[in-house]
């Protein structure tokens, strides 16, 4: 059986989740948290980065990327980057603006101030947290504009875009974190992923002491 090693409220934890999920790979899940690490995956690196794969031959794959590229090397049915070149470059584009410029902006913040704090005894800082919310709006009017066009968010089929999407939006709707009254086209889209079988693992998260908003386990809300 392969081993995942990740933390529930890690969006690229989620993400890989998710993607497993739907590539229908069964894993064995181990919490590991990020300020907190127990486990040495291996010696040549720096430091061990979460989601981390360990696949039934033992092969080590750090981080979301890693195992990302190497599953759709070895399991080609079902590919969750896309069918055409076009898709596929669409797909990366939207992938690396969560991964990248939105978990910057608004999910490592919000992560940081909600999550890490409890942990270490600070304060969280709610201007910073209010500043991070707010920064979603220019992220929720492109997910719009692109559902509004598209079957989903980079072409006809579902593909890790969506994915790595919802998997930050997850992480800020279990704190109430998302106006969605202000994004009814998003919400929309939302629904459709968070209704996937493959959702049902993140819907179930929790976090102790912190329990999520009411409606964040409901597919109608």
């Amino acid at each position: 059986m392969r081993t995942l090693y990740h933390y529930p409220m890690c969006p690229f934890s989620r993400l890989i989740r998710i993607y497993l999920s739907e590539k229908a790979l069964e894993y064995e899940s181990i919490q590991e948290p990020p300020w907190n690490r127990k486990k040495k995956f291996s010696e040549n690196h720096m430091f061990s980065d979460i989601p981390t794969l360990v696949e039934k031959d033992g092969q080590l794959l750090e981080g979301w990327y890693a195992i990302v590229e190497y599953i759709e090397q070895i399991y080609k049915t079902k590919s969750m980057l896309g069918i055409s070149h076009r898709e596929k470059s669409e797909t990366r584009r939207i992938i690396t603006l969560f991964n990248g410029m939105f978990f910057a902006d608004v999910t490592k913040n919000i992560f940081f101030e909600k999550v890490v704090k409890r942990y270490t005894g600070d304060a969280p800082d709610s201007s910073g947290i209010r500043k991070s919310i707010a920064a979603t709006k220019t992220y929720m009017e492109h997910i719009a504009g692109l559902a509004d066009r598209r079957n989903w968010l980079a072409g006809d089929e579902l593909t890790l875009a969506d994915i790595a999407a919802a998997a930050h939006i997850s992480c800020l709707d279990y704190f109430g974190s998302v106006e969605w009254e202000n994004f009814p086209v998003v919400k929309g889209w939302y629904t459709r992923i968070k209704s996937r079988p493959s959702f049902r693992d993140i819907l179930q998260d929790r976090i102790q002491g912190m329990p999520p908003v009411s409606h964040y386990q409901e597919l109608d809300f």
